[in-house]
């Protein structure tokens, strides 16, 4: 009977260390939208610059980042750890071709389950534990999420070109061509309505943009390019609205 109870203590012990919740998080550090693969397995369809991963197998995975630069978009790979029991939170920093991944956080996510060993009683019948079936990873999808990101290099060739204009009109169009079908961070809208010469047409255009800002939380950048207090006002009215 001993040489029996055993092993089965040794099992469920097994699976409560492996049921233990495990999370990752990766972040971009200047913002800049990936798609990554965990194990071979694509997780975003759509680039962003975060992605969360739970009910994640604890112990190392390969993880490939896809990332877009001027030239197109480039591959790396990097191993990383998801320990048992903890969310661990990745910072991601692309410096030319290269990728580099350093922990900013492991927070704790609870304790591990208590297991316990019923007593065992002769000529009594028992049932067989549950089967435990791993949960395969979810993507989180952010709210997020950065389509099209304009890049630092194409904003400012289109600050060049609105700055090559003579009429604001002009620049308004330009503006607005380069918009229309990508994303945009806070800081780059920012420095576009720089470029503008009028407050109307810098209201006008933060307007048509903001459907298309993929950071909204950091929006506020943008309201110290107004000295009028109504244009911020009018500007908070539509963004409320827009939410």
């Amino acid at each position: 009977m001993k040489k029996l109870l055993l092993p089965f203590l040794f099992v469920l012990l097994a699976l409560s260390a492996f049921a233990q919740p495990t999370v990752v998080t990766f972040t971009t550090h200047r913002g800049e939208p990936f798609q990554m693969a965990l194990d071979g397995r694509l997780i975003n369809r759509s680039a962003s610059n975060f992605v969360r991963i739970t009910h994640l197998r604890p112990g190392n995975h390969y993880v490939e980042f896809r990332i877009r630069g001027r030239h197109g978009i480039y591959r790396t790979g990097i191993n990383v750890l998801a320990r048992a029991g903890f969310e661990t939170n990745y910072a991601v920093r692309v410096s030319g071709r290269k990728v580099s991944l350093r922990v900013i956080s492991e927070i704790p996510l609870g304790p591990p389950p208590v297991v316990v060993v019923p007593p065992r009683y002769p000529d009594r019948y028992e049932p067989a534990p549950p089967r435990y079936e791993p949960v395969p990873p979810r993507y989180e999808e952010p709210a997020n999420g950065c389509r099209n990101l304009l890049e630092r290099y194409d904003v400012e060739r289109l600050i060049d070109a609105m700055k090559g204009r003579d009429f604001e009109s002009t620049r308004l169009t330009v503006a607005r061509e380069a918009v229309r079908n990508s994303s945009i961070l806070s800081e780059d809208l920012r420095n576009v309505l720089l470029a503008f010469e009028f407050e109307s047409t810098r209201l006008e255009f933060a307007k048509f943009a903001y459907d298309n800002v993929c950071d909204k939380e950091r929006f506020y950048y943008i309201y110290d390019v107004f000295q009028s207090d109504h244009h911020v006002r009018e500007l908070e009215q539509y963004t409320s609205r827009r939410r």
